[in-house]
């Protein structure tokens, strides 16, 4: 079957849409446990994360501009390492972007926290009906939106840069706390808080900050002119993704003590109101909140293309590769909120503990999809390299690169095992992908008998 969707996504709206993937919940809320686990040398831990993100993106965006498809890495895996890998790879995203529309959902109601307490069950019920409801409407209101939403983003991490910089040099107290922790921050035990274990441990976190960078491919399937905007987001998201975090984190843990950063909050709400600048502070955290409601809107767009992608490859029920009057696959939209429901529940019945599952569980789904992207990716080259046919946009240093990220990401998962907040997270992986294996083979199974009947 072939796609039949909207091919209205403008160049601004894949730019907007490359860069706001990649600013959600992991950066606003997540960060401050980063901190927590390695000290300043988080800037550092940011930018490993950004290489690593820069080698995974080019390997994507390369397939991207071979052949654009709204199914992204979920159809290369299917393409280039067999039906069977696109089953797992495309169940596995779908699995990852439905927990990150409820770790969102979640996240908002965290955010809220800071001005007024409203149980987070019932910011989840109106949230995902809002968002699901605009995923109904029409891709270009989905692009519209996503465009505002990042540019205000982006916005507000340039203003906290600015902003933070000038105090650093203008206001006296706080350039003395930055002097006296850059002093502090140049002995290598407090560089690195709790040595090279905690630095891979906030690489967990780092991780997860940036999913979403794979959203520019998955919105390549409704884009006007792919083969153009494609290389252009991804050759502009990583380095405006690395400075904006890098010099981010630079400059909180320079302008207040890193130990005395508020774990499990809005670190950079903490810092501008411990600093005494709470106007400054109230900018943020509503914008925190803009990102988290940015990262839900494409959460659910990018999770209900792969549940489409797959009903069209034969992998899902037929029934969400429908689309309706405006070529919106609204079944599959329908289909992933209606799962991401059961966030409601689990905030009713156990808070304090959602957003820790919910992180873990997404890292390591964020690791698997990765490993499929640079593994496919081998293949596809080899393929290429067979046909002689050349490349639009070569990644550079290929199969080095590909084998460097895979190694960094196995020592990532390796940390994840030994920490005792991430590890069920990693046992439950293998268990995961065994059990999407016997779905598939036991579904291939019956369509063979099928076909063979009809003989």
């Amino acid at each position: 079957m072939q796609e039949n969707l909207q091919h209205n996504l403008k160049d601004r709206h894949i730019q907007m849409i490359a860069i706001g993937g990649a600013i959600g919940t992991g950066f606003f809320l997540g960060s401050a446990s980063a901190i927590q686990m390695t000290g300043p040398s988080i800037a550092l831990a940011y930018i490993v994360g950004g290489l690593i993100i820069y080698g995974v993106m080019r390997a994507l965006g390369e397939m991207t501009v071979d052949y654009p498809s709204s199914g992204s890495f979920v159809e290369y895996a299917h393409r280039y390492l067999g039906a069977g890998a696109g089953f797992v790879a495309g169940w596995n995203a779908w699995l990852l972007f439905t927990a990150a529309c409820m770790l969102e959902v979640t996240a908002v109601g965290t955010l809220l926290d800071y001005w007024i307490h409203i149980p987070h069950w019932i910011t989840c019920i109106v949230l995902l009906l809002a968002f699901g409801g605009l995923n109904l409407i029409g891709v270009k209101y989905f692009g519209e939106t996503e465009f505002w939403f990042a540019g205000i983003k982006v916005a507000v991490i340039i203003f906290m840069i600015v902003t933070g910089v000038y105090l650093i040099f203008a206001d006296q107290a706080v350039h003395h706390i930055a002097v006296t922790n850059l002093h502090d921050y140049s002995d290598p035990s407090v560089f690195f808080s709790h040595g090279l274990l905690g630095f891979f441990n906030s690489l967990v976190i780092v991780c997860l900050s940036f999913c979403g960078s794979e959203f520019v491919s998955v919105a390549a399937g409704e884009a006007e002119n792919p083969k153009k905007s494609i290389p252009k987001a991804i050759n502009g998201v990583v380095l405006r993704i690395i400075l904006f975090y890098v010099l981010t984190m630079a400059v909180i843990v320079l302008m207040y003590p890193f130990q005395n950063i508020t774990k499990d909050t809005n670190p950079f709400t903490d810092v501008f109101v411990k600093l005494g600048f709470a106007k400054s502070a109230d900018i943020i955290n509503l914008v925190a909140i803009t990102a988290s409601l940015s990262a839900l809107n494409s959460c659910i767009y990018v999770a209900a293309r792969f549940v489409y992608r797959m009903a069209l490859n034969g992998q899902a029920p037929r029934a969400f590769a429908k689309t309706d009057a405006n070529k919106l696959p609204r079944n599959a939209i329908l289909f992933t909120c209606g799962m991401a429901f059961l966030v409601v529940i689990a905030n009713y019945t156990f808070p304090a503990k959602i957003l820790q599952y919910l992180f873990a569980l997404i890292t390591v789904a964020i690791i698997i999809n990765w490993y499929i992207i640079l593994l496919a990716h081998m293949l596809f080259r080899k393929q290429k390299l067979l046909a002689g046919e050349p490349l639009v946009y070569s990644m550079p240093g290929y199969p080095y690169v590909n084998m460097l990220v895979m190694g960094v990401l196995f020592i990532i998962l390796v940390v994840m095992s030994k920490n005792t907040e991430m590890e069920l997270s990693v046992y439950i992986a293998p268990a995961w992908l065994l059990i999407l294996s016997m779905i598939y083979a036991a579904s291939s199974g019956r369509a063979g008998m099928r076909a063979n009947s009809i003989k």
